[in-house]
């Protein structure tokens, strides 16, 4: 028997290397299984263990990169193996509960091939010198080619197609795991004169309270496009007298990652600048930042408090954030919710987060009330994400060929969560009205909601976009006459820290300067949202390489 699941694993491996998309995955995939073989061999000069184990771990990281599509639609990267092996996250990873099979299952096969063949006949120490030749050689093979320019390019084509190749990403992504400079090959000075010629906008001596909310997995439900709904229109998206923005939102994640979100918000950069450090953002590139939004709102004399309904040590947040410039993060618990402070608070609803941050506004915790300078407020939701239970009733009527009861289902329950999403925030705006302060009041989605891998349609205001699954909204309210923000296209999240700055006419610093002017340049921050790239590969050159805002 033994024998016989060597050959289907054998056969396996084989089958994942002819059916590679690109040349150069046949190299780093064969050398990668000779490699994997070699270890083996070296450790133990058994060949049969050898095969087994190379194959069945070439079969383990194939189904681990059809899980990180399936939930995540984004390709396994090596940077994601320090996310996975980070206790504090697991919790998080596991949170849906199909991901919890598939993955004991991952790790029973894990077992296996270093137990497989452990007791057939070792071939002697000859074999373990061949062993360890072949996994320098393979070794060298794979770093070498690694920085070859053709193969580089092939694989940074490949990922917007879903990084098809996983054999080609793991060696070509090792490199992006050590923190480097982004390298852009623009001309910054040529950006400084465009940005000459951006007018300033007019500084206020007020400075308002500011209140940024993270909603999580939230979408407009009226830009998805089915057949026939009753689907409401969210007043918290609305124009109202109060509405200083309200605008489609580019973001780099789609179903999860929300660290990715939080980074381009914070930091004013998107994770993507990163390469395949893009996943660990906040372990390898945070403690490189020289500027941030809360680095120029605390010259401002800010104090920068994050309520998050997640552990401090999730996803290295406590690290992170200190790093970005907060000055407290509070859990929920901190603030009275009845739950121990290691737990992950996956159900808290959104009402339960605003009675929070109004208890902060009010200076209700002691490291609050001493306490005299304007506060800066980021608070996260979690209730609205998923997963979403389809035994929802029909309540908005949806009818749609291509959506099963089943997703119908889903998609019933997300709407019902953002009615609540919806109250929460009008009563937190009404609260907001009559502490008589002036507020700017922010909130924005940090990605679309993942109903199990179902294919959205969408309304032609967002259809129109490239990748219009990256796409949510950003809206900002005000109780006093902030200057006007006008933005003509695609909003990015990393841009959204440079319209605070400009609505509370607060000055910005260098940084934050080129952000906003590259905003009102009419510069996205994706290639694939700019028609002129060169003025994107300049902003960046200046960003990198002349400013130098991370080192």
């Amino acid at each position: 028997m033994e024998y016989i699941l060597l050959a289907l694993f054998s056969l396996s491996a084989l089958i994942f290397i002819i059916k590679s998309h690109y040349r150069w995955t046949y190299l780093f995939a064969i050398s990668l299984f000779i490699f994997f073989f070699s270890l083996m061999f070296m450790a133990t000069a058994q060949w049969q263990r050898s095969l087994n184990f190379a194959s069945i771990l070439f079969v383990i990281l194939m189904l681990f990169h059809r899980l990180k599509i399936h939930y995540y639609k984004q390709p396994l990267l090596i940077s994601d193996f320090i996310l996975a092996f980070d206790p504090r996250n697991w919790e998080t990873l596991l949170h849906y509960k199909s991901a919890i099979l598939a993955i004991l299952g991952l790790l029973g096969l894990a077992v296996y091939a270093v137990i497989g063949f452990a007791s057939v006949e070792s071939l002697g120490v000859v074999a373990q010198l061949l062993g360890l030749l072949g996994t320098i050689i393979s070794f060298s093979v794979m770093f070498y080619y690694s920085k070859h320019p053709q193969a580089i390019q092939v694989w940074l084509d490949s990922l917007p197609d879903d990084g098809r190749d996983v054999f080609l990403n793991l060696p070509m992504s090792t490199r992006g795991v050590f923190f480097h400079v982004p390298q852009i090959e623009g001309d910054g000075t040529h950006f400084q004169q465009k940005m000459a010629t951006v007018a300033d906008y007019p500084l206020k001596g007020e400075r308002p309270d500011i209140v940024i909310w993270l909603h999580e997995s939230t979408f407009e439900p009226q830009q998805f496009a089915f057949q026939s709904a009753s689907l409401p229109a969210l007043t918290m998206y609305q124009p109202r007298q109060d509405l200083v923005l309200h605008n489609l939102l580019r973001v780099h994640t789609y179903g999860g990652a929300t660290w990715k979100s939080e980074f381009a918000f914070l930091a004013g950069v998107p994770s993507t600048d990163f390469g395949a450090m893009a996943s660990s953002v906040f372990y390898s590139v945070v403690p490189h930042l020289e500027y941030s939004l809360l680095k120029n709102l605390k010259q401002h004399g800010y104090y920068c408090v994050a309520l998050s309904p997640f552990t401090k040590g999730n996803y290295n947040a406590k690290q992170a954030y200190e790093y970005l410039g907060f000055d407290l993060l509070l859990q929920p618990q901190d603030l009275g919710y009845p739950a121990p402070m290691s737990k992950n608070l996956w159900h808290i609803e959104s009402h339960d987060m605003a009675k929070y941050v109004q208890m902060i506004l009010e200076k209700q915790h002691p490291k609050l009330q001493e306490v005299t300078q304007p506060i800066f407020i980021y608070v996260l939701t979690m209730y609205e994400h998923g997963p979403y239970h389809a035994h929802t009733e029909n309540f908005y009527q949806i009818t749609d060929e291509n959506w099963t009861a089943h997703h119908i289902g889903l998609i019933n329950d997300y709407v019902q969560r953002l009615e609540k999403l919806n109250d929460c925030m009008e009563q937190f705006n009404c609260y907001l009205q009559q502490r008589g302060k002036p507020y700017l009041l922010g909130y924005f989605g940090d990605h679309q909601p993942n109903f199990e891998r179902k294919k959205v349609e969408y309304q032609p205001t967002i259809s129109q976009f490239m990748h219009p699954d990256y796409i949510t909204q950003f809206t900002l309210r005000a109780n006093y006459a902030t200057n006007p923000i006008k933005v003509t296209n695609l909003l990015d999240i990393a841009q959204i820290g440079g319209i605070l700055l400009e609505a509370a006419g607060l000055e910005a610093d260098r940084f934050f300067k080129a952000n906003i002017a590259m905003r009102k340049l009419g510069g996205a921050l994706q290639e694939y949202d700019i028609e002129d790239k060169t003025l994107l590969h300049n902003y960046q050159h200046y960003l990198y390489q002349q400013l130098k805002i991370v080192r």
